[in-house]
């Protein structure tokens, strides 16, 4: 019952331990995520996630052209063709009447024609004689001597307004398709009506209510709605129905006919026929146009001639715009082309979250600065191409806040970590060198005390010196374990003020070890008669690093002192190293009688750092009786033949050989 307690108390501070440690280390990585989920939320990101979003678009794969959407744009040629601006009334009714003869579907004139503009006879009956004609006004200005008003002669239900958002960085993503205006009329876009018209033909009925929050449906297919905190918008004025542009990714999305062509009778009546032809300014001198980045190319860069632009910052007409518009609500009801969607904020917050954790998670478990960079790198191109794939399919799902949060938190967790664990390290290996040198020194005078006042009676005097040796031994500790941490353990202390470099060869340095133990006060050392000088030389091949040095070496001292303290009558101690084809192997053998106590059948500090020390050398350590009579310490363990250390025994094979011949040839 009481093992069960203890054995369950110590799983429990195991348990508690390792909490802390987590708590310690986890916490910062939490912060930090906290942190970055606080700042978006404040929106602080939205223009770095408005970047990241444009340029994802940007590199979408080319998708097909729209081949029922053609673009009349007016550009400078057109200008000077006709030799006048704005162009005049005859020049646009001679246009349309032209293009009503190839039978368009549905014809929008992305051309400001109000009362004042609008006094010829012969575009005034265009108006009338063609229902499928939209016309465009500026509608939702608070100061109505900013709007402009539609052609007198349309009704309501054949005007669109232009009126466009943009946001704070000056850049177009958005499209508003429905609005109240100030006095409370309900207003539609352009874009919106041309839609309606052309899915109209087709059977497609368009539904909305009272109000421009209203759902908006052709048939079975609903519009989406922006929102105010939609993808990486926060806090965003979303009045009436606006949706995000979804441009269409293609070199030329749209045909684009231009004015002095049909004037002139140089198109294919084909690229009319059935097909929503928008007309507007693409003349670089008319103010009508808007900033975009979401597009690789527009009507500009063409003009400009440079292809592809990998400006961030390139034009877009506003006709463009009205067709990039019109596109996506007739791709999205007849192809099913998604249009651009977000999570609801929980579930975008959630996967911020997700993601901070499995960085969390990353610098807890890899230990390598490495390991830490390349997992973090090739997850986080992971995280870019879920949003790009996911951008691909319709839902634009948050990129900058979530590569914040994975990479800032996997460092954080990581750096932390390393430090609380190079602090645990460091303690341990304070504790553990602490042991060492009471082990190595003054316990070892202790024994000798003890064990010599159990066998004799020890002088006075004898004994007092024997105490002050003891003294100083404990007095230097200190000092030594000091020197030993600034000089980041290079260095081991063996008893008193022996302390020894682990960067002397190794041969010498066991030597060294050897002899001045043989020279402590063990009484098991006072009855050897024989003493074989060991040659040490075959471990200088093995490639032995700071701590196996300091392994070696101690257990070499531990094993000669054992014979000390406990052999009696030994007449004979030989120290073998030898290296087999296989195997090294270092033996300490005595021939006395041992009288083991329990302490050391079962094994002390010694007989651990032995173990320590096998273990690092994937080897075996022994204690066993020798024959006939004696005790024999065998420490062994593979030869690790790598190329280095084939390599470095040639190597120094070779020197030796020189080193030979140049002493030989000098004799």
């Amino acid at each position: 019952m009481k093992f069960a307690l203890s054995t369950k108390s110590n799983l429990w501070k195991k348990v508690h331990q390792e909490l802390k440690l987590w708590r310690e280390v986890v916490l910062p990585g939490l912060s930090v995520i906290g942190l970055i989920i606080l700042v978006r939320s404040t929106g602080l990101l939205q223009s770095q996630e408005w970047l990241a979003f444009d340029q994802l678009l940007r590199l979408r794969p080319n998708e097909a052209a729209d081949s029922r959407v053609v673009i009349v744009g007016i550009d400078e040629d057109d200008i000077n063709y006709v030799s006048k601006f704005p162009i005049p009334d005859k020049e646009i009714a001679q246009m349309l009447s032209i293009l009503n003869s190839y039978k368009p579907r549905v014809i929008g004139l992305d051309l400001f024609k109000d009362k004042s503009n609008s006094a010829d006879a012969e575009l005034t009956s265009i108006w009338k004689e063609n229902p499928n004609l939209i016309g465009v006004e500026v509608a939702l200005n608070h100061k109505q001597s900013f709007n402009v008003k539609p052609p007198p002669e349309l009704p309501p239900e054949r005007v669109g307004f232009a009126d466009t958002i943009v946001d704070p960085d000056g850049k177009l993503r958005r499209s508003l398709i429905a609005s109240k205006t100030y006095t409370g009329e309900l207003k539609y876009s352009l874009s919106l009506r041309l839609a309606q018209f052309y899915l109209h033909e087709q059977g497609i009925e368009f539904t909305h209510g009272s109000r421009s929050k209203d759902p908006i449906k052709f048939g079975s297919s609903r519009l989406v709605r922006f929102l105010p905190n939609s993808g990486g918008y926060v806090g965003t004025d979303a009045n009436g129905f606006q949706m995000l542009l979804n441009f269409r990714s293609h070199p030329q999305p749209f045909r684009t006919i231009s004015l002095r062509d049909i004037l002139n009778n140089k198109i294919d009546p084909d690229w009319i026929r059935d097909r929503i032809v928008i007309i507007g300014m693409t003349a670089a001198s008319v103010k009508d146009r808007f900033t975009i980045s979401a597009v690789k190319n527009t009507l500009y860069t063409t003009a400009l001639g440079v292809g592809e632009s990998s400006d961030q910052y390139q034009w877009i007409y506003g006709v463009e715009v009205h067709a990039h518009a019109t596109s996506e609500i007739i791709s999205h009801v007849l192809d099913r082309r998604p249009l651009l969607k977000v999570w609801s904020e929980i579930w975008e917050y959630l996967w911020i979250l997700a993601w901070g954790l499995v960085g969390i998670i990353l610098g807890l478990i890899l230990q390598s600065p490495a390991k830490t960079l390349l997992s973090l790198g090739i997850s986080s191109i992971e995280i870019v191409g879920i949003c790009y794939v996911g951008l691909i399919l319709g839902w634009w799902i948050p990129l900058v806040p979530t590569l914040l949060a994975f990479t800032s938190a996997g460092l954080t967790t990581f750096f932390f970590d390393r430090d609380l664990r190079a602090l645990l390290e460091q303690r341990s290996l304070t504790l553990k060198r602490s042991f060492e040198a009471i082990h190595n020194g003054p316990l070892q005078s202790l024994a000798v005390i003890l064990r010599s006042l159990g066998e004799e009676e020890i002088e006075p005097e004898k004994l007092r010196s024997q105490l002050e040796q003891l003294n100083r031994e404990l007095r230097t500790i200190p000092d030594y374990l000091s020197q030993e941490m600034l000089s980041r353990s290079d260095r081991l202390y063996l008893e008193g003020s022996e302390v020894i470099d682990l960067q002397t060869p190794i041969a010498e340095m066991l030597y060294y070890i050897y002899d001045i133990t043989l020279r402590r006060n063990f009484q098991g050392f006072t009855t050897i008669q024989s003493f074989i000088a060991p040659n040490f030389e075959p471990l200088e091949e093995y490639n032995f690093n700071a701590n196996q040095k300091r392994g070696l070496y101690l257990f070499l001292q531990e094993a000669l002192c054992n014979v000390g303290k406990h052999s009696q009558g030994a007449t004979r101690l030989d120290v073998i190293c030898t290296r087999s084809s296989k195997e090294y192997s270092l033996q300490i053998i005595d021939n006395g009688f041992t009288n083991k106590s329990k302490k050391y059948q079962g094994g002390g500090q010694g007989t651990n750092q032995a173990q320590d020390l096998a273990r690092q050398l994937r080897g075996k350590f022994r204690r066993f009786s020798h024959s006939p009579q004696g005790t024999v310490c065998e420490l062994t363990w593979p030869i690790a033949s790598t190329w280095w250390q084939i390599f470095r025994s040639l190597f120094r094979g070779c020197l030796k050989s020189i080193f030979r011949h140049i002493k030989t040839s000098k004799t």
